[in-house]
């Protein structure tokens, strides 16, 4: 992964005749100032420390290289810091533009806004019925996987939102995960979001009760879980940026096997 930080600039009239040089060290003690961002330690990436404006030229940028970012948490944001120590040619740094923090946190190539089409059918309540077009955020939790999630009572949170009788309303305790097969783009799995104990909580429900694997299912009495219909597409199309998913919801307190199906599709709409 390669990272483009802010463009180092010359506050000059004119572009200088010849290469200006420019030397950056890393100063992760200026992070320290941002309680709520974690510092990337210098162990995880390289960075340009001499960076060339060519003559001619007023501005260039310096890259972050981050040989693994799989190793990096999805649900933090990471933060380093650089200071511009001196540039040739007789220019001076400014103090009040020489320290640099780069804020930054990852992304999978599915992480997006998404608008979505479909359909919805529960099979325990006939008056449930599904709201569509509606809008998904997916965002990443791993290098190939995505929560769904959607606005919930003022709070975007991985959860189904559908229509009692014309009322909205959602299914607690249950929101899609969703993992994909990133060399052939097919949905290899999809769980319960509130099945994984390791998940944070939100408004839709608690992920401390849930079971985790092998079913991901959702604190008693309901126990819900998700499952993918073997008969959908499923799969992820990278040239249209367009997913196609048909799944199950599961529920252990119910005779209704599968007790809702799910068949959407999801368009790639802008960046979250």
């Amino acid at each position: 992964l390669v990272l483009r930080a802010p463009v180092v600039t010359l506050e000059s009239d004119a572009a200088d005749a010849s290469d200006v040089n420019v030397v950056i060290e890393s100063n992760p003690a200026l992070v320290a100032a941002y309680p709520d961002l974690t510092l990337l330690p210098s162990s995880e990436y390289t960075f340009t420390s001499n960076l060339t404006i060519p003559a001619g030229k007023r501005n260039d940028t310096m890259s972050i290289t981050l040989p693994n970012s799989s190793t990096l948490d999805p649900n933090l944001s990471y933060a380093v810091g650089f200071t511009i120590i001196s540039a040739s040619n007789n220019y001076i740094v400014a103090s009040n533009a020489r320290n640099i923090v780069l804020k930054f946190t990852i992304k999978n190539r599915y992480d997006g806004i998404y608008k979505a089409t479909g359909s919805f059918r529960d099979n325990v309540n006939a008056a449930f019925s599904g709201i569509y077009p509606k809008e998904y955020y997916l965002t990443t939790t791993g290098a190939n996987s995505v929560t769904f999630g959607t606005l919930i009572n003022g709070e975007i949170a991985p959860g189904y939102l559908f229509s009692n009788a014309g009322a909205g309303t959602y299914f607690g305790n249950f929101g899609l995960q969703v993992f994909f097969d990133n060399s052939t783009n097919a949905i290899a799995e999809v769980r319960n979001y509130y099945g994984d104990p390791n998940n944070p909580s939100t408004g839709v429900g608690d992920p401390a009760n849930g079971n985790g694997a092998p079913l991901y299912q959702a604190a008693p009495p309901a126990r819900r879980s998700a499952i993918l219909d073997a008969t959908g597409v499923n799969a992820y199309d990278p040239v249209t940026r367009t997913i196609r998913i048909k799944y199950f919801m599961l529920q252990a307190n119910v005779t209704q096997v599968p007790r809702s199906e799910f068949e959407e599709v999801l368009v790639y709409d802008r960046a979250r």
